[in-house]
């Protein structure tokens, strides 16, 4: 009897149906629109319908682990064959070169652990590219046979038309959807709401690809089809990766489509079949640069993100270290002060704590410094600021806080470490406690560092009259612990 754990991961069968019917109209379509952008002689311009099906099944690799989404697959390009005047045997061997292309470009992927697909590292689009350039090879050897045998087409130049096309289209489309964020509606409603949107400078690059675009179509020769490239390179540096694979798909389908007839706007440069594909291989080699630069920029961005929180975090606890602190403390309490807004910092010192790592080890000392951490940043606020001064000290920041209310904040954080007692591992308990010292910004007041000692002053009181106790520093009369 199946458990109903198992039947409520099940998705639904109305669920099921409708990814079912999607993946039938999507390959059904998109196979019809390849079909329609045939060149004169029989060759396509843009070949979509593997590419957007490989990045849905990588994105949905339940999808393709169904044996019936493959099925759907299989009739939705075998309609779309038999749509025109293709005979049965050309359609099913055309659908067979379509399907096993994907099938092996999702094999391979899948069977490279160490490939990135969000292609944030440097090496990932060609790996990637490699994957599915064997897939093309195969499916271009089914494809051009089978073109071989229904059109005039010549053998090798059929294979060679099937594996280009399918290179640029994989090119141009699969790193959209691998790089598409899981909301992509929402993230452009939440970007087109951002004022820097109507910045010039953040729209430069883009009007820049737009504009050379324009002139590749005004001027003649072969070399005008390059004037993108470095708009192409200034968007990968300017913009994020899903938005710069964007607009080299934008590159690309201008491009193919402005050689293409009935625009083909070179016609005394390009007048044979070869022609063409050398220039897909120049567009292709063109977009995949692209897209490379675009994410060595993003592993350059993600390697800074992660030396300036090594820089700015300390390693053990995750919070601010001192400099950090002091950086960013003195930024809010200049805001503080031109807004005339009260503020008050914390200092907060843990009571006995040399005693912990000698009894109990250093190890047991960490684990205590993250638990106690923790359990202050819950009686914290998102817009307060909290930092490891050094060793057992920390600091907190409480921008529009009056004296009463840092005080009471000083009590609930101290409470919060003395009622609950700490799990070590050999199921020992351990109890600690903090002394804290507490102060509020003045007019006399001229820094942040004037405000800490003002804390510290606070805080050497606190331990003075016993520990366990928070002091402020205008309140010399101290509240006892529990």
């Amino acid at each position: 009897m199946k458990s109903k754990q198992d039947s409520c991961l099940r998705p639904s069968r109305r669920h099921s149906y409708l990814s079912r019917f999607f993946l039938f109209g999507l390959v059904l379509s998109l196979t019809l629109l390849g079909a329609k952008l045939r060149h004169y002689d029989a060759l396509t311009i843009f070949w979509p319908a593997e590419a957007v099906l490989l990045g849905l099944f990588i994105r949905r690799p339940d999808w393709a682990h169904s044996p019936s989404s493959w099925l759907v697959v299989i009739l939705g390009y075998l309609c779309a064959e038999l749509t025109g005047d293709t005979p049965l045997a050309i359609a099913l061997l055309l659908t067979l070169a379509n399907v096993s292309g994907v099938g092996l470009a999702f094999w391979l992927i899948t069977r490279n652990p160490r490939l990135d697909l969000s292609l944030r590292r440097p090496q990932a689009l060609l790996s990637l590219a490699a994957c599915y350039s064997l897939a093309c090879l195969l499916s271009a050897l089914l494809g051009g046979i089978a073109l071989y045998l229904h059109t005039s087409q010549d053998l090798s130049l059929a294979i060679l038309s099937w594996m280009l096309t399918g290179l640029i289209s994989y090119t141009a489309i699969l790193p959209v959807i691998l790089t598409a964020p899981a909301r992509p509606w929402r993230r452009f409603q939440e970007y087109w709401n951002e004022p820097h949107l109507l910045s010039l400078a953040q729209l430069a690059p883009a009007l820049a690809l737009l504009l050379t675009s324009l002139l590749s179509l005004l001027i003649e020769g072969p070399g005008s089809l390059a004037f993108p490239v470095l708009p192409l390179l200034w968007c990968a540096l300017s913009y994020s990766l899903f938005t710069s694979t964007l607009l080299t798909l934008f590159y690309v389908l201008w491009t193919l489509f402005a050689l293409s007839q009935p625009m083909y706007f070179l016609p005394s440069q390009l007048n044979t079949s070869l022609d063409l594909l050398s220039m897909r291989i120049g567009i292709a080699s063109i977009a995949l640069a692209s897209i490379t630069g675009a994410s060595l920029m993003s592993a350059r961005n993600l390697a800074v993100e992660k030396l300036q929180r090594l820089a700015h975090h300390d390693a053990l606890t995750g919070l601010l270290n001192k400099q950090a602190f002091f950086q960013q403390g003195q930024t809010v309490l200049t805001q503080c002060r031109l807004k005339h807004m009260s503020i008050s910092v914390i200092v907060l010192d843990i009571d006995h704590f040399k005693p912990i790592n000698d009894t109990h080890g250093h190890h047991v000392g960490d684990l205590a410094l993250s638990a106690i951490t923790q359990r202050i940043s819950l009686a914290l606020r998102d817009s307060d600021l909290f930092g490891r001064l050094g060793g057992e000290e920390f600091g907190i920041l409480l921008p529009d806080c009056s004296a009463t209310q840092a005080h009471a904040v000083a009590e609930r954080v101290r409470k919060s470490i003395a009622r609950l007692p700490f799990a070590l591992d050999n199921d020992q308990q351990l109890t600690m406690t903090a002394s804290l010292g507490v102060a509020t910004l003045e007019s006399s007041t001229l820094d942040l560092h004037a405000l800490l000692r003002q804390a510290d002053t606070a805080l050497y009181e606190a331990k003075r009259a016993g520990r366990d106790q928070s002091f402020s520093y205008h309140y010399p009369k101290a509240k006892t612990g529990t």
